[in-house]
């Protein structure tokens, strides 16, 4: 069957994009107030390609070391990983102190995903924090996004808790917002 929420909703709250996010953190660029991938087919390629095909695109040229340097090279560096990463150790060190060890081939992956979900971690636990003597909790946490088992009665609160959600080392990052009475059915509101 479907998941449902103990209280009157579920409300999951999702990184716009989060390892893209961070490396664009990780590399010192400010982040763009919208949706990345449109933001590339806008400004990197025009209009040319849909957002689909940008976001395609990226993702084959960033965790394939032997495709050439492309139009994405301006925005992104496939090389962050080496500020983390000791090639003699083979140890990867995040920015949250975690220690990884890993091939060189995997380093950018790796640092990318696990500082991505210390970072969704970290807002978890100070939405929880906000959410003490509250009838809402957290239900689980998903990847980039947490799952809020929502009451109605914390609605008044619920633009507090995406901001927090939003709030990194690094700056915002954008987040969509979306609830349903299950988990198989949500929808997104502004």
């Amino acid at each position: 069957g479907c998941v449902k929420p103990q209280n009157d909703v579920f409300v999951e709250l999702d990184f716009n994009a989060a390892e893209v996010r961070t490396l664009l953190a990780l590399s010192g660029h400010t982040q763009p107030a919208d949706d990345i991938h449109e933001w590339l087919s806008r400004d990197l390629y025009g209009g040319r390609h849909n957002r689909s095909e940008t976001k395609v695109k990226l993702f084959s040229w960033l965790y394939n070391f032997s495709a050439p340097e492309n139009e994405f090279s301006k925005f992104f560096s496939r090389e962050i990983f080496r500020d983390f990463y000791s090639s003699c150790t083979g140890t990867l060190k995040t920015p949250y102190g975690r220690r990884i060890a890993v091939e060189e081939k995997k380093a950018q992956n790796y640092l990318l995903q696990s500082t991505t979900s210390d970072i969704v971690t970290e807002n978890a636990y100070k939405i929880m924090k906000m959410l003490t003597n509250k009838r809402s909790n957290i239900a689980f946490t998903m990847h980039d996004s947490i799952i809020l088992d929502f009451s109605r009665e914390d609605a008044i609160i619920l633009t507090e808790i995406k901001d927090q959600f939003e709030a990194t080392p690094w700056g915002r990052f954008p987040s969509t917002c979306k609830i349903g009475k299950t988990f198989d059915n949500l929808k997104e509101i502004q």
